[in-house]
């Protein structure tokens, strides 16, 4: 089982350097970052929700409602429960060689690696779990919205890797988890919730 899991994460980790390196462009160098801080990219997400409360009706108010509730429960999910689970060690924090992103500038890991460059752990990623969730929720709700939100969710996986915080593995396993958190929510609705969101 040990071979199985190590070949697992050798595979992961090579993906990751093709990933990480290959395609770098001052493009992706400015937008990717982009998408690490939550003060980015929430803000028109907020106002996006506020739109929906307040023009989208009695299904949009309750649609809002229900996609607070979802991003607390993905969120915790995610990095309350399966990353103490996992202990899986950030990419940045143990493999030399890749771009990584900090605090404003672009620095390649240095070998050998003497320090921590970020301290959580690393699967599955929050960012995939959280955005994959809303995603699957918001194209069910809306449906015409549904390729924007896919775009959504592919450039926050793929920045992810980017900027070296996470494998593949971590984004695949976020996207799988928000899956997950998105069904448990659908089931909820579809059994138990307000007639405005069944329909």
């Amino acid at each position: 089982m040990a071979e199985i899991i190590g070949f697992i994460n050798s595979l992961d980790a090579r993906a990751l350097y093709f990933i990480n390196n290959f395609g770098r462009n001052p493009v992706f160098d400015w937008l990717m970052p982009w998408f690490d801080s939550n003060r980015n990219w929430m803000a028109p997400l907020i106002l996006l929700w506020i739109g929906v409360m307040i023009w989208g009706g009695r299904r949009g108010r309750w649609a809002s409602a229900a996609a607070v509730i979802l991003v607390v429960l993905s969120d915790q999910i995610s990095s309350s429960l399966i990353k103490p689970l996992v202990e899986r060690i950030r990419p940045c924090n143990v493999l030399s060689g890749l771009h990584f992103w900090q605090r404003g500038e672009w620095l390649i890991i240095p070998d050998p690696i003497l320090t921590i460059y970020k301290k959580s752990f690393s699967f599955p990623s929050s960012h995939a779990t959280n955005s994959a969730a809303q995603a699957l929720w918001w194209s069910w709700i809306y449906p015409r919205s549904a390729a924007a939100w896919i775009v959504l969710v592919v450039v926050i996986g793929y920045s992810r890797l980017y900027i070296g915080v996470h494998y593949p593995a971590d984004v695949l396993g976020g996207w799988l988890a928000g899956g997950i958190c998105f069904g448990m929510i659908y089931g909820v609705v579809k059994k138990w919730g307000p007639q405005d969101l069944k329909y």
